[in-house]
């Protein structure tokens, strides 16, 4: 009689446990197995102090089912975006939903939600405002402040985030009013956010240049108010660039002129910025703990004068070019003229080709000027480092490579 009632409980369990799996597998996880799952509750991942940060964009959602989020800590999805008077953007026109306001709504996004909280990560919701007029109507006035603060905080609670990121990107030159004012609504956002969870992280993302230059960004007064400053360390050279040039340069900055010769003709070949210079000049004013390092997880390409470095580019011809296009490029067996080049100026790879009579180079990120990036994350003893964006290396992982290490060399 006793073994036919262990026999049955035994049963029972078995089913149990076979339906759990079940379910979760027809959940249809990214990258996830049930036994992983299972593996997560049993031994949680090593806790760390190194933070790896992965922004990801609603235009990516279609990668979702291919994602390799196993080496975050950190999944901010972006964005909401926001109103000049502080509301949520949700529609485009009176027909069209605002895309991110859609894909924040969706259960694809929820399922990689679910998948980043099995797997111990932060979930962090990304807040944008990109038009100079925008920000100032949100920051200078008081009701559009508590407008906006009210927006976030509900989907914040909504969505059950861990935290916050502000990407407020003014180009402009703001007064000191409007600086004063995004630290003050930095500093009620956090004193708000903790009181509905008290661990929440407030971030903000900030231009390399933000030291230099006068930035929305008042460093000194935001440093003891935010938990992390994502620095964007690409888009040294951009679409619309005159000359095809490195995305992140880790160096190749023209030195300090000492003389006027040299202020009028600097060396030829050197960089107005670089990574390295840049975060030299934030870390003065911020600890370097706090600060994030951006990388790119894509690059630019441009029809070209001519393949050499720093060649001028053709107006318009300008194109964002992922890791996946870079590593098709070199894949595609039509293309024979591919010739690929390191610079040790700017520790940084590049790439020329010809087709249908046009020179065509891109500049980009890959396994090995990543890794000297990870280099300079240790030897500097900043906070982690910082990806723009998920989805972009899509299906090759190879570029992931010195992040996991840098997660596991504790």
């Amino acid at each position: 009689m006793l073994k036919k009632i262990l026999l049955f409980f035994l049963t029972i369990g078995i089913v149990v446990t076979a339906v759990t799996l079940y379910s979760l597998w027809q959940y249809s996880l990214p990258l996830v197995s049930p036994l992983a799952l299972i593996e997560n509750y049993i031994a949680p991942p090593k806790p760390t102090d190194k933070i790896v940060y992965g922004f990801f964009p609603y235009w990516n959602l279609k990668h979702a089912e291919n994602l390799h989020i196993k080496d975050l800590t950190h999944f901010a999805y972006f964005s909401l975006s926001l109103n000049e008077d502080g509301s949520a953007q949700k529609k485009v026109n009176s027909i069209e939903l605002e895309p991110g306001w859609n894909k924040l709504n969706s259960s694809s996004l929820d399922k990689i939600l679910y998948q980043v909280r099995l797997l111990n990560q932060k979930t962090i919701l990304t807040v944008t405002a990109m038009e100079p007029e925008i920000i100032a109507g949100i920051l200078n006035s008081s009701t559009n402040q508590e407008t906006a603060l009210n927006s976030i905080l509900q989907i914040f609670i909504d969505k059950r985030f861990d935290g916050i990121n502000i990407d407020f990107e003014s180009i402009s030159s703001p007064d000191k009013a409007t600086k004063d004012n995004f630290t003050l609504f930095i500093s009620k956002l956090r004193t708000r956010c903790r009181t509905i969870k008290p661990n929440c992280e407030v971030d903000i993302d900030i231009f390399a240049d933000s030291a230099r230059r006068n930035r929305l960004y008042d460093l000194a007064s935001l440093s003891p108010i935010v938990d992390h400053f994502i620095v964007m360390t690409y888009d040294y050279y951009r679409k619309a660039s005159s000359q095809a040039g490195p995305i992140a340069p880790l160096r190749g900055a023209c030195p300090k002129p000492s003389g006027f010769s040299e202020l009028m003709d600097p060396p030829e070949g050197c960089l107005e910025q670089d990574v390295t210079t840049n975060l030299s000049e934030i870390t003065a004013i911020v600890p370097p703990q706090k600060i994030i390092l951006g990388v790119p997880f894509y690059g630019y390409e441009w029809q070209t004068t001519s393949t050499e470095f720093l060649a001028n580019t053709y107006a318009g011809t300008g194109a964002l070019a992922s890791y996946q296009r870079v590593r098709d490029l070199f894949s595609d067996t039509t293309i024979s003229s591919l010739s690929a080049t390191w610079s040790s100026t700017t520790m940084s790879p590049y790439l020329t080709y010809e087709i249908d009579d046009e020179t065509r180079q891109i500049h980009y990120e890959d396994p090995r000027s990543l890794e000297l990036k990870i280099k300079l994350i240790n030897s500097a003893n900043l906070g982690g480092v910082a990806i723009w964006a998920l989805g972009y290396e899509v299906p090759y992982l190879d570029i992931w490579q010195p992040i996991a290490d840098y997660l596991r060399n504790q």
